[in-house]
């Protein structure tokens, strides 16, 4: 890991700013829960739960497709349509949650159908990367523990970011309309970076095989130099 390649700096990049994404509307989601359901501990407990099985999914999920099909590409798409979804948000979102209020009330049952139809597709189809992004950074197992760290680290620290600087920067100077096209708009560019990364730095993930290799290479060595 002494020397980081361009690929790598530009999946570490990626991991920063989509988690600050992720975190980012997760606060911006209370923005539009609020004048329906409030902004007390019920809405917040929903909130948390939402992205937390947004996570579980999208980690699943990703780690699903990247075995079957490690190119950048794939997600890059997913990251796509989680725009289009945050996109659509401001013309359903208000019409939505009056009739989930009217039909189904305020209480746990109404908030959660609220939250989930609010932040559950978009989120899990952003947590998707993570698993990507370790997969394809993975050229041997002897930093394998390192390159998960780096990921989901930077991603965590994107999280911490996105809520503060959403919450206390950007939210008392923007409406929920202009934040959610942002944000659609700066997951559709990584997305699209995503997609064409292999046209634009090149490289590829090492598969499996070679990954075992690597780490069989290193196990010899050290064997060697013991017996040295």
């Amino acid at each position: 890991m002494k020397n980081i390649s361009p690929r790598a700096l530009m999946l570490l990049g990626l991991a920063f700013v989509l988690g600050f994404a992720l975190m980012g509307f997760e606060m911006l989601g209370s923005r539009y829960l609020y004048p329906y359901f409030g902004g007390g501990i019920n809405t917040w407990a929903v909130l948390i739960a939402t992205v937390l099985l947004a996570l579980i999914f999208g980690y699943f999920i990703g780690g699903y497709l990247v075995d079957r099909d490690p190119r950048p590409m794939i997600c890059g798409w997913l990251l796509v349509g989680a725009s289009l979804y945050l996109f659509s948000i401001p013309f359903w979102a208000a019409p939505a949650f009056a009739w989930i209020l009217e039909n189904i009330g305020d209480g746990m049952f109404g908030i959660m159908l609220a939250a989930n139809a609010l932040l559950l597709v978009p989120l899990t189809l952003i947590s998707v990367f993570s698993p990507f992004g370790v997969r394809l950074l993975l050229n041997s197992i002897e930093y394998g523990g390192r390159l998960v760290a780096a990921v989901y680290g930077i991603s965590t620290f994107g999280n911490v970011l996105g809520v503060l600087v959403t919450t206390f920067t950007l939210m008392p100077v923007a409406g929920s309309r202009t934040l959610t096209m942002v944000f659609a708009g700066i997951i559709g560019v990584c997305g699209l970076v995503m997609a064409t990364m292999d046209s634009i730095v090149g490289g590829h993930a090492v598969s499996p095989a070679a990954y075992a290799r690597g780490g069989s290479a290193r196990k010899r060595k050290t064997l060697r130099k013991t017996k040295r």
